[in-house]
């Protein structure tokens, strides 16, 4: 069972390149605070990003990847107090097609910039969304350890700038393995930070993982999960909290949830038929326990979020079963 895959099906993950930038100094460019996640990748020359909240600007240069998962408005200049425009009041100037080159500024020092988002469904109640740091920065030196991570931006790069046939499409799904290698990469250097990927890593809390995963139905416990994959009992229960952060009971509740939210939003499943589907035996604990952890009844959850998909953040979620 590909759980990583799993999960970043069930949250919709997408994204794509925006347009490259051609910039010559003095430069800067402010980017408003987005649903999106928005990434910046370094070609060639020199940058600062600014970020609000940010005690001091980021100094970034050749072969810098940074991403703003949080999707929180961050300027980047030439320098560290220079002025930063809107980017659609520099973008108004231009028609830009195959990506751009994006061109402005003066006749200083030259930067070039790569700069796309990644999109996910920010209501999932996955660990792993609520996990994401607001801020991934990998420093040039960091990429050579990471030759697949290097790779896959130096292929976008040529993609957006060559613009053969299908480059969009291209582009589109090495977004998505953008994501994950950057993921495994920041947490390569942040191992503390790690949680449900350090569990995905570990060959018996994977096995776990994996087949909550696979059947969401079963009416797991935790001595079942771990007779399955070969532990006692209490190293369970032990290992799965350190690596994931929760009791893999909580996990699984949450999952069941998600799944669940999914079902409601991507079929015309009935509720009965998703309850059955996520491991409960009657829709009156299912609803109980979707409210107790979304919030709202599963009816009126999907009524509302297909009526308006932007109104419900999933907020003061709880793990407890």
């Amino acid at each position: 069972m590909d759980v990583l895959g799993d999960i970043l099906e069930s949250i919709h993950l997408g994204g794509g390149v925006r347009f490259r930038c051609d910039l010559g100094a003095p430069w800067g460019m402010n980017l408003p605070r987005s649903d999106h996640a928005e990434f910046h990748f370094v070609v060639r020359g020199n940058a600062w990003l600014r970020v609000r909240g940010l005690a001091q600007p980021l100094p970034l240069q050749g072969g810098d990847f940074v991403a703003m998962l949080g999707g929180g408005e961050h300027s980047l200049l030439d320098q560290p107090d220079g002025l930063a425009p809107p980017i659609d009041e520099i973008l108004g100037q231009q028609a830009l097609t195959d990506y751009g080159p994006v061109r402005f500024g003066g006749d200083g020092r030259s930067t070039q910039l790569l700069c796309g988002y990644f999109s996910f469904d920010r209501n999932a109640c996955h660990p792993l969304v609520s996990a994401l740091p607001s801020l991934v920065h990998l420093s040039g030196s960091d990429l050579p350890q990471a030759a697949w991570l290097q790779t896959t931006l130096q292929f976008m790069q040529h993609e957006t700038q060559i613009g053969r046939p299908g480059a969009e499409a291209v582009v589109n799904r090495l977004v998505g393995v953008l994501f994950i290698y950057m993921m495994r990469r920041h947490y390569e250097l942040h191992p503390d930070t790690a949680g449900i990927l350090a569990g995905m890593a570990d060959r018996h809390i994977s096995m776990a993982l994996g087949a909550m995963h696979e059947a969401p139905q079963t009416p797991w416990s935790l001595e079942m999960l771990a007779r399955r994959i070969g532990l006692s009992r209490s190293a369970f229960a032990a290992r799965f909290h350190q690596l994931v952060g929760q009791t893999p009971m909580q996990y699984l509740a949450v999952w069941r949830m998600q799944r669940a939210r999914r079902l409601l939003l991507d079929t015309t499943l009935s509720t009965a038929a998703i309850a059955e589907r996520v491991g409960f035996e009657s829709v009156a604990a299912f609803a109980k326990s979707f409210k107790k952890m979304l919030g709202t009844p599963p009816g009126a959850y999907r009524h509302q979020r297909l009526r308006n998909p932007h109104d419900i953040a999933v907020s003061g979620i709880t793990t407890n079963t």
